[in-house]
């Protein structure tokens, strides 16, 4: 049988092995291939490896050159400090050059309360431990030279409870008593006469305080640390946005002394009871005689309007006649004297004769000694700055609207330095997936800020409470939860130095002021950086002092109803304002019909005036306006020159400076 298989096997071998040996074969290239492919592989690594530590030493530096680098980003490191110092002492008011401090010009004031003064800033702001960075701690009463605080109140009759009182905290937006005569001194009251469309109550941003009872916006609760910084930042804001209105109608009404030339154009010899003086508006020639009847000094005048347009002598406030008023000194410890300009108006470019009155003669006893100063106060007709329609902390212009907005618990901190636990212990909450009181859902915010405007200040705007789930009050009073826990998010950047904050604000001015008004704010103290501006001829009504109009929500519904276009760009989708994207203006029509009428008769109506001798003669033509010598001007023509002016910017507010500790230690030497 074994014969029988050789035999076989013998006969058939080359079928066998032609069988086998391509399997064999392959088995050999498969190992070949596997060992070769493992040694490529490993030499290429070492190739790569090779290549990428070559390529790193391809521009070595030498010793002196790298210690070279490291003392210019030493300077660097000191540059920046040195700026954010230079900027930090400019807003709380300190001379870089004396090193000495202006109160005045403290950007970043605590309410007026004794209580609260341990805690504004001053040139001792690197010694005195009360003097807290932004987001630090508040105690609830003042810290030794230690730096240690005195026992704190937890009756919170100390420093936490002046921020309830009427008296301390929302003086600093209007303190003004009208049955007491009392103009005031807060935010709102400095701008007069330039008006808000809805009362500074409905524009601004504030918790409530009523005038009676106990209950308010900041709730039975104690108010917090992190809340109490916030509302300090919206009423420092506002202040200095603000602030800028009244610059602009101050820079207007001044008036500079000019030369008075001959018939020849030569200038004459200065007198000091014979000058003329020059504003943006008008050129006026003073002159103070003696009269030889009673020996009575009097003042005579002549205007002439600069501008080539119409320019108002006078309006209606408070129901009386009002005429253009010069406030002059007449010697340099003499109270300043009313020089009061009868008429209605003067075209552009026209001379008028100041037709004399009783008024122009001085009191017995007055001895003039030169015309040092000319001033113009305005009238609810003639500043320069008509009205303020919206004021909104937190709208972003449409470079940033694709940015979301960032909260204090974002701000980085200093090593060793606590800052904003209560809003950092929310957002930690927030990011676990836990209940963190924020301000609600996108709608539940914008329809909350639409309440808020639709009710009086201290109603149930932005109700929730601090801690609770609340609704933003975008503008005007409500609930800590809604005005300060609502409105967090508010900066477009942050670092441990700055804050940039995107604001907006509508005005109503005459074309001629856009110039100025967008100066002022260029030159603003608290750095207001102008990132988009939009204006339009206004179509509405400025009749009336007061009061709210429906018109008033143009903005708003504008968009969708068919009334002001919002602006191109835009901002913020859930912003009060704007028809969803829009700007914050719009005011000049809304969903009510155009026109802002709060007393019949409009600006026409109330400008009439009574016939003065050599002056415009009283009422106006039919159909509302006044009249100058034989000419006439309607209410449309007074306003054609007003624009609805919006402008859209990023505030920069500096944190509290602290030098290096090598520097620290050096200034406490």
């Amino acid at each position: 049988m074994a014969s029988v298989n050789k035999e076989v096997l013998k006969k058939h071998h080359f079928w066998i092995l032609t069988g086998l040996v391509p399997l064999l074969v392959l088995i050999a290239v498969i190992l070949i291939t596997s060992g070769v492919g493992g040694a490529i592989d490993r030499k290429r690594d070492e190739v790569d490896k090779t290549t990428k530590d070559l390529g790193s030493k391809k521009d070595p530096k030498s010793n002196p050159l790298l210690a070279k680098m490291d003392e210019q980003k030493g300077t660097l490191e000191g540059k920046r400090g040195d700026l954010w110092k230079d900027n930090w002492e400019r807003q709380v008011g300190i001379d870089p050059e004396t090193g000495k401090q202006d109160p005045a010009r403290n950007l970043l004031r605590w309410p007026n309360s004794p209580k609260l003064a341990a805690f504004n800033y001053t040139a001792d702001y690197l010694k005195d431990p009360n003097q807290l960075r932004f987001g630090e701690k508040i105690a609830r009463a003042v810290a030794d030279a230690k730096g240690e605080v005195k026992r704190e109140d937890p009756n919170l009759t100390g420093v936490y409870n002046e921020f309830k009182r009427r008296e301390v905290y929302l003086a600093e937006y209007s303190n003004a008593n009208p049955r007491q005569m009392l103009a005031g001194t807060g935010m709102a009251d400095t701008v007069a006469p330039t008006r808000f469309l809805r009362g500074w109550d409905q524009t601004l941003r504030y918790v409530t305080v009523p005038e009676a009872g106990t209950t308010t916006g900041w709730g039975e609760v104690d108010p917090k640390s992190d809340q109490l910084w916030l509302a300090l930042e919206d009423i420092w804001v506002q202040r200095a946005v603000l602030e800028a209105v009244r610059q602009v109608n101050k820079d207007i009404g001044r008036f500079d002394r000019v030369p008075r030339p001959d018939a020849n154009g030569k200038d004459l010899p200065d007198d000091p009871l014979h000058r003329r003086f020059k504003s943006r508006l008008w050129e006026v020639d003073l002159d103070v005689t003696q009269r030889e009847a009673d020996r009575r000094w009097v003042v005579t005048g002549r205007l002439r309007n600069l501008s080539d347009r119409l320019q108002l002598l006078g309006s209606q406030v408070s129901g009386k006649p009002s005429p253009l008023r010069l406030v002059l000194q007449l010697s340099p410890n003499a109270q300043p004297w009313d020089f009061e300009v009868e008429g209605t108006f003067v075209p552009g470019g026209a001379a008028y004769p100041v037709p004399p009155t009783d008024r122009h003669v001085l009191p017995p006893g007055v001895v003039p000694t030169e015309i040092m100063k000319v001033e113009q106060p305005f009238d609810g007709a003639t500043v320069p700055v008509r009205r303020i329609d919206r004021l909104y902390l937190g709208y972003r212009d449409s470079r940033h609207a694709a940015v979301p907005l960032k909260g204090p618990a974002d701000i980085e901190a200093d090593k060793d330095r606590v800052i904003f636990p209560d809003y950092k212990k929310d957002a930690a909450a927030a990011a676990e997936g836990g209940a963190t009181g924020g301000s609600g859902t996108g709608m539940e915010q914008m329809m909350g800020g639409m309440m808020g405007q639709m009710m009086k200040p201290g109603g149930p705007a932005g109700a929730g409470g601090a801690g609770g789930r609340s609704a933003a009050v975008r503008e005007g009073g409500g609930t800590v939860g809604g005005v300060i826990d609502g409105n967090k998010n508010r900066y477009v950047e942050l670092t441990p130095q700055v804050r940039r904050l995107p604001v907006a604000i509508c005005l109503i001015t005459d074309q001629a002021y856009i110039q100025d008004v967008l100066l002022a704010y260029a030159n603003s103290p608290l750095r207001f950086q102008i990132t988009q501006v939009h204006w339009q001829r206004f179509r509405g009504s400025l009749g009336g002092t007061g009061g709210t109009s429906a018109g008033g929500f143009g903005g708003l519904f504008g968009g969708a109803m068919g009334g002001t276009p919002p602006a191109a760009g835009g901002g913020d989708d859930d912003a009060v304002g704007g028809g969803g994207g829009g700007k914050v203006g719009g005011s000049a029509s809304g969903m009510m019909g155009s026109g802002f009428e709060l007393g019949g008769g409009g600006l026409a109506g109330k400008m009439g005036m009574g016939p003065s001798a050599g002056g415009p003669s009283a009422g106006g033509p039919a159909g509302g306006g006044v009249s100058f010598g034989g000419l006439s001007v309607s209410e449309a023509q007074l306003s054609s020159g007003l624009v609805e002016l919006t402008i859209y910017g990023i505030v920069s507010i500096y944190d509290k400076y602290v030098p290096p500790p090598d520097a620290a230690v050096a200034a406490k030497q």
